[in-house]
């Protein structure tokens, strides 16, 4: 046999054995993947599930059910949740689920007819012993609209948190959004007419065009710029020492940098407001952003990452510091800090000290195998070059294998620790499996990619044009699956996850003030969740009376001394009713202590003006300031200071189960 066919026959193998490697790697993470799946399939299965509903999944009516009816096939607990909501709008005005005496069976009363439209009704359901079980939904179609008129509404422009607010009702009448104050500052709340701050809530989606879409974008930026520079200066510092004499490398680490800046002051900014119910515009100020430091370890980590980007520019504008033996430590530790940082951003849930260990490993090999994919498909490969760019290609195969390796693994490791098995139950799991099947294929594409490597450049001198114009491609292409997953994630710390103790979700409510006047026969209980320092989902349910509620809100007050405005929410029920504030939206309570709550409403039978619970927020890390309602008193109980109502209620309980 020739010499040629011999290296020919060689190369051949080699090729065959490369995709065999690549083949089995991805079907060894697709079988990772599948096994953590079917786990999660059958702890799903053994959950509760919905057996049956009136009306039906799928089912069209003529008219408005007048009640809602859920058969369950296991039985369930005390607390459950049905929320509806037609054509995208929620149906506010239902009665809360009642239970059977099988405890297999919901009904929900329907109290004001739901609009003519497409109607989804969600629902979460518990376990006798309280825990969680399982959440689901169904759909019915409504082909006529309600035959009674909707009562008088009112609407106001809704304030920015600095001028006047104002409140508007929906069609059903319940309050969507907004505040009542007057121009000159005064509030209806204590008593009707105390001077105060102007009011300032909002009970909507926590910034819709606001902090939400800054919070993902933020994150997007930050996280993919800061990735890129480490991933960069890794690459140069272990197998591309030439990489600063290219001026395109350095114009293309600079960018990365100032990417990753923007990123970072938006994310830190969106997470401010988020954190203390501002706006987005509002709290780009830098001098908001002390505020993070009340914000628990994510907090303090958006700002920590702020400070460790910005001295990151110092090895991103001469990335030879990478290089240079006296600077390389202190090079590659400020951009490797903030990437670390990107562990800190969840804090809860199962084993957390395992949990931030692997977040941080996690971000490190993350950044490391995209960042160094996007160098070296941008940079190294532009084009035909020296002997340089083959080792730099070379040395970045070596080293994104075991970069990839602890991707995977911590990856898994997170996935089991926080979904464990809701994959197919949670939307945080759902967008996690998408998540998953994005880096399977990222993975496969890498893992070709470096045995395209090794066969075409095993023993080249130098970096030929049409070499590089495939691997680009291939790197490229890996790369831009890296970015897709980074988006994923973005989205995917959006949503609780099920094994998150401290992670509070529509249904659990950790305040809960209930206010009783036998004079006025008025019954309201007001819920808060998650009873922590920022943006408050919020419940008002109406017990008594039926009907004949006029002029129903509440007032929020702050904790003595503090600057924040109290704020005033109307409740659109004129009788028994459950309203529920908009997804994602709520109270901002601005500053953690003891709370004062206000309602102020009237019925045929008399009035109730002032009638007050007091309620402890605790800072957005889940600690209580030192001092609390339940440090003198019984924290199930409260005394009323008006003698026209007496209130019961509780204070926040602890959720995240640290103390």
């Amino acid at each position: 046999m020739s010499y040629r066919a011999a290296s020919t026959h060689r190369r051949r193998r080699r090729r065959d054995a490369s995709w065999r490697m690549a083949i089995g790697a991805l079907l060894l993470l697709c079988g990772l993947t599948a096994l953590v799946s079917a786990a999660g399939g059958e702890e799903a299965a053994a959950q509760t599930a919905l057996d049956s509903s009136d009306p039906a999944d799928g089912s069209t009516l003529e008219r408005s059910p007048d009640e809602l009816v859920l058969n369950f096939t296991r039985p369930l607990g005390e607390t459950n949740r049905v929320f509806v909501a037609c054509n995208s709008n929620p149906a506010r005005q239902i009665s809360r689920p009642q239970l059977s005496d099988d405890e297999r069976t919901l009904t929900v009363e329907v109290i004001r007819s739901l609009p003519k439209g497409t109607c989804t009704a969600s629902w979460r359901v518990s376990e006798p012993d309280g825990r969680p079980a399982a959440t689901g939904s169904f759909t019915f179609e409504v082909e006529a609209a309600p035959a009674t008129t909707s009562p008088d509404t009112t609407s106001a422009s809704t304030g920015d948190g600095e001028g006047d607010g104002g409140s508007s009702t929906d069609a059903t009448g319940a309050t969507t959004a907004g505040t009542e104050a007057s121009g000159d500052g005064e509030v209806g709340g204590e008593g009707g007419g105390d001077e105060g701050d102007s009011a300032a809530a909002e009970v909507a989606p926590i910034g819709t065009f606001g902090s939400a879409w800054g919070l993902w974008l933020g994150r997007l930026l930050s996280i993919g710029g800061i990735a890129v520079v480490f991933g960069s200066l890794v690459l140069i510092a272990v197998a591309w020492p030439e990489g600063p004499e290219y001026i395109i490398a350095v114009r293309f680490i600079r960018a990365a940098w100032i990417v990753g800046l923007v990123g970072t002051v938006l994310y830190v900014a969106a997470a401010t407001a988020s954190a203390t119910g501002g706006s987005l515009g509002s709290s780009i100020n830098p001098v908001e952003w002390s505020d993070l430091l009340d914000a628990g370890w994510p907090g303090r980590a958006a700002l920590a990452r702020l400070l460790l980007v910005i001295a990151a520019g110092w090895v991103a504008f001469l990335p030879e510091r990478a290089v240079e033996s006296t600077t390389q430590l202190v090079g590659l530790g400020i951009p490797a800090l903030a990437v670390a940082t990107i562990g800190l951003t969840r804090t809860t849930g199962d084993l957390v000290a395992l949990g931030i260990g692997m977040a941080v490993l996690h971000a490190l090999a993350m950044a490391v195998w995209i960042g160094g994919a996007l160098f070296v498909a941008r940079i190294v490969l532009a084009g035909s070059g020296d002997e340089d760019l083959v080792h730099a290609v070379r040395g970045f195969s070596r080293l994104s294998m075991p970069a990839i390796a602890v991707t995977v693994v911590t990856g898994i490791v997170q996935l089991v620790r926080l979904d464990g098995g809701d994959l197919f139950t949670s939307g945080h799991g759902r967008v996690l499996l998408g998540k998953s099947l994005v880096v399977a294929l990222a993975v496969f594409i890498a893992v070709a990619a470096r045995q395209a490597v090794v066969t075409r450049l095993a023993r080249a001198r130098e970096m030929e044009a049409q070499d590089a114009d495939r691997l680009r491609r291939a790197f490229a292409f890996d790369a831009l699956l890296g970015l897709g997953a980074l988006a994923l994630t973005g989205w995917m710390l959006t949503y609780p996850t099920p094994n998150d103790t401290g992670a509070a979700t529509t249904g659990d409510f950790a305040v809960t003030e209930r206010v009783t006047d036998p004079e006025s026969g008025v019954d309201i209980a007001v819920s808060l969740s998650p009873g922590r320092v920022g943006r408050n989902e919020l419940m008002v349910e109406v017990f008594e009376p039926g009907e004949g509620l006029r002029g129903l809100e509440v007032t929020f007050i702050p904790p003595e001394g503090s600057d924040s405005p109290r704020i005033t929410q109307a409740i659109g029920l004129n009788g028994e009713g459950l309203a529920v504030s908009s997804p994602g939206g709520g109270i901002p309570l601005a500053d953690a202590g003891t709370w004062t709550m206000v309602i102020n409403a009237s019925t045929p039978d008399g009035s109730i003006a002032g009638g007050r619970n007091t309620f402890d927020v605790r800072r957005a890390d889940g600690s209580l300031v030192d001092s609390v309602v339940g440090s003198d008193t019984d924290p199930t109980s409260a005394t009323t200071t008006d003698d026209t109502a007496t209130t019961t209620g509780s204070t926040a309980t602890d959720t995240t189960g640290d103390g």
